[in-house]
């Protein structure tokens, strides 16, 4: 979806833009909002977040050349709460939330803050897969109302050549329950058969999932990394109460309200938490 001019200019998303979006999720399994972040912006997260993964690379001898995580060259880390990741543009974007508190109900949380990277030189892509499992083991045979929703922010283009995500749409997220489950059929064997495209989009771009969507990292053929940025907001009735995103007080504090209510079961009061050493960082 391309968002209108008054829209981006006010930062609210018109009712029947909302409607549509939430209902091309509960639909299709996904929305995409395109070129929302202003250019700077993506730019800034994208130098800052480029100086971490080549430390947080560094330290576990991940070599593009030589290959890594089975050759799909694909890296995930969690972000350190602080700014410019923690601005409330990316952790509470008001097309993001009036989307979300229509599918999840507006008392949700948002209980993940990482990062989703296709890093050059990869030879495989991801195995095809959702991001979540079954409620219910083997046991429930219909399909559950949306729990999770992924949200993703390209931090650059993604091209045919740069490692998009290859998404199944179109009901993949309204299988039965027992179909996220263990001993469902291989995901990978019937797409091969089902319809998919590459998820192209400009950089600071928004797109909202539904978790059970099948999807698959592929191989980045360019010579930079493919960036992006993942959320995960969840129900609150289905969230755990002991989150994993270290937040200082004073940062937390600094929130506006509704920021904080999305944050409020996580580790309050901790310190940063960062995936690199500091001293690598600071150059």
């Amino acid at each position: 979806m391309r968002i209108s001019a008054e829209e981006i200019t006010v930062g609210k998303l018109l009712p029947e833009t909302v409607e549509l979006a939430v209902n091309l999720i509960k639909t299709n399994g996904y929305v995409l909002f395109e070129g929302v972040l202003p250019k700077e912006q993506v730019e800034n997260l994208n130098n800052k977040f480029g100086d971490m993964l080549e430390s947080y690379m560094k330290e576990r001898n991940l070599n593009p050349n030589d290959g890594f995580h089975n050759g799909t060259n694909h890296v995930g880390m969690d972000l350190p709460f602080e700014e410019p990741f923690c601005d409330e543009s990316i952790i509470a974007h008001p097309f993001v939330t009036d989307v979300v508190d229509q599918i999840l109900g507006d008392d949700c949380v948002l209980n993940y803050f990482h990062t989703n990277t296709s890093v050059q030189g990869g030879k495989t892509p991801q195995d095809v897969h959702a991001d979540t499992g079954s409620r219910y083991g083997n046991r429930c045979e219909v399909n559950l109302p949306i729990i999770n929703l992924v949200v993703n922010f390209p931090l650059v283009e993604v091209t045919e050549n740069n490692g998009p995500m290859e998404v199944w749409p179109g009901g993949t997220h309204l299988h039965p329950d027992n179909w996220y489950g263990p001993n469902a059929y291989d995901k990978s064997k019937l797409a091969e058969h089902m319809h998919s495209f590459k998820a192209l989009m400009p950089a600071g771009s928004i797109m909202i999932r539904d978790d059970r969507m099948w999807h698959r990292g592929t191989p980045n053929q360019s010579q930079q990394p493919r960036t992006n940025i993942a959320l995960i907001y969840k129900s609150a009735a289905n969230a755990p109460q002991n989150g994993s995103i270290s937040i200082p007080q004073e940062t937390y504090d600094n929130l506006s309200e509704k920021a904080k209510r999305l944050l409020r079961n996580e580790k309050i009061g901790s310190p940063v938490k960062r995936e690199y050493k500091l001293e690598q960082y600071a150059k």
